[in-house]
């Protein structure tokens, strides 16, 4: 197996990870997506853990972030197998695969899952029903990336994070 050599910048390393929720017999899936630079983060939920879910998942991720995404990072659950691993090689994203049952590997992810779990999610945000989640969670991303400023990031947010650090990409001093 490669491993990954991670670069300082931005868009260059995604770790994706799925969070069950579980409410009596009923359980649904969160898809997290953090980028590894710029902590940018992307949830959806999806009543199902299935290789669609996960390849729709990557698609509106690509969409999300409008330019090439270069890795990805997971775990080796069903749902990053099949229509999953077509998608990625379509998009042309080399995959990387966190060792089993070693969280360490995935700091990042775990930490944001965390986040997600406990600044939101427990905040009297649990719903089950997908077409109601997603819209509130769309509003929380956009609080998390544009207006929560990050210790980890100087206390910029995401966006200004990734902003900063794009031009100087694409004007070096």
């Amino acid at each position: 197996m490669t491993q990954l050599v991670k670069e300082g910048r931005p868009y260059f390393l995604f770790q994706l990870d799925t969070t069950a929720i579980y409410w009596g017999c009923l359980k649904r899936n969160i898809l997290t997506a953090p980028e590894h630079v710029t902590k940018l983060g992307y949830d959806r939920m999806y009543k199902n853990k299935s290789s669609r879910s996960a390849a729709d998942f990557l698609y509106r991720l690509r969409y999300l972030v409008a330019q090439p995404i270069e890795n990805l990072q997971t775990d080796n659950g069903s749902e990053f197998a099949s229509e999953f691993e077509r998608a990625s090689v379509g998009l042309g994203i080399q995959r990387y695969f966190s060792r089993v049952t070693t969280p360490k590997d995935n700091p990042g992810i775990e930490r944001f899952n965390q986040t997600l779990e406990y600044e939101w999610l427990y905040n009297c945000n649990l719903c089950l029903d997908p077409e109601v989640l997603n819209p509130r969670l769309t509003e929380w991303l956009i609080e998390y990336d544009f207006h929560r400023p990050h210790q980890s990031l100087a206390y910029l947010t995401t966006i200004a994070y990734t902003e900063r650090e794009l031009a100087k990409i694409r004007s070096p001093v």
